[in-house]
This record gives C-alpha cells, structure tokens and sequence, in this order.
C-alpha cells in the first residue's frame, strides 16, 4: 500500500489558480494599512482566506526575510512607483515644495486616495483636493485670505490639467474653425451661432501666476514662490502638443459662457453688461480674441441655436 503523505505548501499555494493569486497578492501589498492589514482585509480574504499566521501557505520565507518582509519588498516598491508617476506629473510642484516635502504628500494623498484604476492617468485626480484638505494653516487661515498653501494648490490644480489635456482626447488631423469662416459668417448667424469647443479646451483661473511660474520653471531659472496674483489660463492640445495661453479676465468670462453653451450674442452682451467700456473699444477687444481663439484652435465648428 503506498504511503499517503501531507500537501507541501508549495502544492498549497499552486492549488490556488493564478488569476485568484495575483488579486490576493495586489490586495496585500497595495493596502493602505501595511501589509498584515492588507492580509487581513476583506478584499484579500475573499481571493485567499489566510491570516497572517498562515501566510507561510501562500508565500515561503527565504533565508533571510520572513513571508511579510518578503511581501513588504513588493508592498514598498508598489508605492515606489506611484510616488515617481506623481513627481513625473507635478515636477514644477516638486520643485516648490522639494522632493523630500513633495514625497511626504504624495505618500499621504496614496493613504487617503488609493489607486483603484488600471491606469495611471488617473493617479493625480484628487491631489489639488489632497492639498486643500491637509493645508498646514487649514485652522488658522481666515475667509477671503490667500497664502503659499494655495500657491501649491493651484499649481497642482494647473500641472494635473496640462497631464489630462495632453493625455485626453484632441483633434489631431480634424478641421478645426478658422478666422476666415468666422469673418464671412452673416451678422444674424453670428450672433445666434453657438461655438462647439474642441475637447481638448479647458480655461482656467487662479488666485495666484501660476503659468509664469511654470514657464520660469521649464526654463531652469529656478523660480520662487510668487505673490498672489489672478491669473486666467487657457489649455489645448495642438499636434499632440500642449499649448498655454494667458487670458484678460473678460476674456475668461467670455469663453466660459461660451463653453457652457450661450450663443455668442448672448455671451458678448452679458459680459458687455458688467463692464463699463466704450463699444468701439469693446469691439475691437472682441475682434482681436476671436482671432486668437481661432487661430489657436479653440473650436470645432459653430451651430445655429
């Protein structure tokens, strides 16, 4: 009679299939806890029921580190990498902050925002928020003031949206609406013409000169924290290149009603309502933006309300 003899862990942990492995394991090493919490989750015990006493099952210890400092390897190396996707996504952030200052917050922001996408174009959505909610000055600072925590948030808010623009959909190789089709358009089709912007467009506004900042920084000159300042962006991606344009203020109150959907009559007279200006400068202002709009390529194409 030939001699029954117990399951190896090596057969226990190949009994499980590899794609329920690999979840335990990403479970494990990407919790926010550590990884004894990670073993212990919900998440982790629904691929592989094993506590942290019977980790050994799953993954053997070697010669110098225990299963959960084997683990910890990975578990160290995932976050690793995350905090290099977020220095390569707000560089100008890191330089403001430092890297030591900057890793500090990305490490917290991972704690608090894991990733939970296949992609990592969406690692930084929530950092800005990340910011504004653990600002150092959160108790003390006063309604209405503006100090160097929103520097950092608003440079965040500008570096996440050059990524998304650069990384979203745009309109390489698509006809785009030009200067000469807006000069030839009837007077009746203009003013009731409504303006389809390209996805790529986003317009901004910050409490502080951020584009500035940024420019100074891609130059390698170093910049400091600027005093605050408004400043009116406009973002859009031409030939798979990001391109930033600084806006007036009306200017930015302009296309924002543009972009929410007004016809053009209907911007042009609320914005012409809430400022005291003559028409003929007013008209010539118009002119000059509409040409660099569409020179940059802010629409696609203009609709009849």
């Amino acid at each position: 009679m030939e001699k029954q003899t117990a399951p190896s862990d090596n057969q226990l942990a190949s009994a499980f299939d590899l794609r329920r492995l690999q979840k335990w394991m990403q479970a494990v090493i990407s919790h926010s806890g550590g990884i004894e919490t990670g073993i212990e989750s919900e998440e982790a015990r629904q691929e592989i029921d094993v506590s942290v006493g019977e980790v050994e099952r799953i993954i053997e210890r070697s010669n110098n580190l225990t299963s959960i400092e084997r683990l910890g390897v990975y578990g160290n190396a995932y976050y690793a990498r995350l905090m290099e996707c977020l220095r390569e996504s707000f560089p100008a952030l890191v330089h403001a902050l430092g890297e030591e200052v900057f890793d500090e917050f990305s490490f917290g922001y991972l704690q608090q925002y894991p990733s939970n996408n296949y992609s990592l174009c969406h690692l930084g959505n929530s950092f800005a928020k990340h910011l504004e909610q653990t600002r150092p000055d959160a108790q003390q600072s006063e309604a209405g003031t503006v100090d160097w925590p929103d520097f950092l948030i608003d440079l965040a808010t500008f570096e996440w949206n050059i990524e998304q623009v650069f990384d979203g959909p745009g309109v390489e190789g698509q006809s785009l609406l030009d200067g000469e089709q807006l000069q030839t358009m009837s007077q009746e089709r203009w003013a009731n013409g409504i303006l389809e912007p390209v996805p790529c467009l986003r317009i901004l506004a910050f409490r502080f000169p951020v584009n500035d900042y940024f420019t100074r920084f891609r130059e390698g000159k170093q910049p400091e924290i600027p005093a605050p300042g408004e400043q009116f962006v406009a973002l859009t991606r031409r030939h798979y290149v990001v391109w930033r344009f600084e806006l007036e203020q009306l200017e930015y109150e302009l296309l924002q009603r543009i972009m929410q959907g007004e016809t053009i009559g209907e911007s042009i007279q609320a914005v012409a309502d809430g400022i005291d200006t003559q028409q003929e400068e007013l008209a010539g202002r118009l002119a000059s933006w509409f040409q660099k709009w569409a020179e940059a390529g802010f629409f696609q194409a203009i609709k009849t309300s």
